[in-house]
C-alpha cells in the first residue's frame, strides 16, 4: 500500500516554458537550438542563451530560468521524503502548464540530461517507466496553478514563501502546518529569478511567510523546506 500524502511542493510560476513565438526567428535562439539539435520551437528559453532576444521586453523579467526548477527538484527529489514517497512533487509553469511529478524517479543531476528529459516530456505531453505500465511525468497543458490546487492537490492549506510574508521560522510555519494527521498541506515555492507572486496565485494561499531576513533562492528555500518536513513524517 502506498504512503498517504500529507504534504505536497509545488514550484510556481516556474520559469520553464518554450521559447515563445515571438521570438524564435531571433539570431540567439536560432543559434542556441542548432546547437542542441532542436527547433527553436522545442527549445526552453534560457536567458543565459537568449538574453539577447528578451533583453527588450521588460516582461519578460521573471522569464528564462529553468535551472531554478532543475536545482529545486534536485533538493526534493534526492531527499528522504521524496524517496519513501512521503511527499508529491509538482510544477506550475510561468505561462499555464503544470507538471506532475510521480514516484521513484531517478532525476537527472546534470542539466543537461534535465533539459532533455523536459523537451521530451513537453512532446510526448507523458513520460512512462520501461514497461509502459506506470506515468512517471505528465505535462498538462493549459492547466493553471489554481486548476492545479483545486482538482488535482485539493489541500485544506496552502503555503506560500516570500519576503512580503508575515515574518516567522521555517521551523515553525511547516510544524503548525503538519501538525494534524487529518491535514494536508501544499507549500508553494517561486520558480522565478526576481520579483513576487501574482495576484492569482497569492489568492489561493491559506497563509504567506518571510523566513529570513534576505531573500533566498528557491532550491535552498525547497531544501530547508524538505528539512523540517522529515523532521515531523520521517522523524529525523
Amino acid at each position: 500500500m502506498k504512503q498517504e500524502h500529507r504534504c505536497s511542493i509545488i514550484i510556481t510560476e516556474a520559469a520553464l516554458e518554450l521559447v515563445p513565438r515571438n521570438l524564435r526567428n531571433h539570431q540567439a535562439v536560432r543559434a542556441h537550438a542548432t546547437r542542441l539539435g532542436r527547433n527553436p520551437e522545442e527549445t526552453f528559453l534560457d536567458r543565459s542563451y537568449h538574453h539577447a532576444a528578451m533583453k527588450a521586453d521588460s516582461s519578460l523579467l521573471k522569464h528564462g530560468r529553468p535551472d531554478i526548477v532543475h536545482l529545486s527538484l534536485a533538493a526534493v527529489m534526492s531527499s528522504p521524503l521524496y524517496l519513501n514517497n512521503q511527499i508529491k512533487v509538482y510544477v506550475s509553469t510561468i505561462d499555464s502548464n503544470s507538471i506532475i511529478i510521480g514516484e521513484g524517479i531517478r532525476f537527472p543531476k546534470s542539466y543537461s540530461r534535465f533539459d532533455g528529459l523536459m523537451a521530451d516530456l513537453f512532446k510526448k505531453k507523458s513520460i512512462k517507466n520501461r514497461n509502459g505500465t506506470e506515468v512517471l511525468l505528465e505535462l498538462k497543458e493549459g492547466v493553471t496553478f489554481n486548476q492545479l490546487i483545486d482538482q488535482t492537490i485539493r489541500p485544506r492549506q496552502v503555503i506560500g514563501f516570500s519576503t512580503i510574508g508575515v515574518t516567522s521560522t521555517l521551523g515553525k510555519v511547516v510544524s503548525d502546518a503538519l501538525s494534524s494527521n487529518t491535514l494536508s498541506c501544499a507549500f508553494v515555492v517561486g520558480g522565478f529569478p526576481r520579483g513576487h507572486f501574482s495576484r492569482t496565485t497569492t489568492g489561493k494561499f491559506t497563509g504567506l511567510y518571510n523566513i529570513s531576513k534576505i531573500g533566498l533562492e528557491a532550491h535552498v528555500v525547497v531544501a530547508r523546506l524538505i528539512y523540517e518536513c522529515e523532521k515531523i513524517l520521517c522523524g529525523e
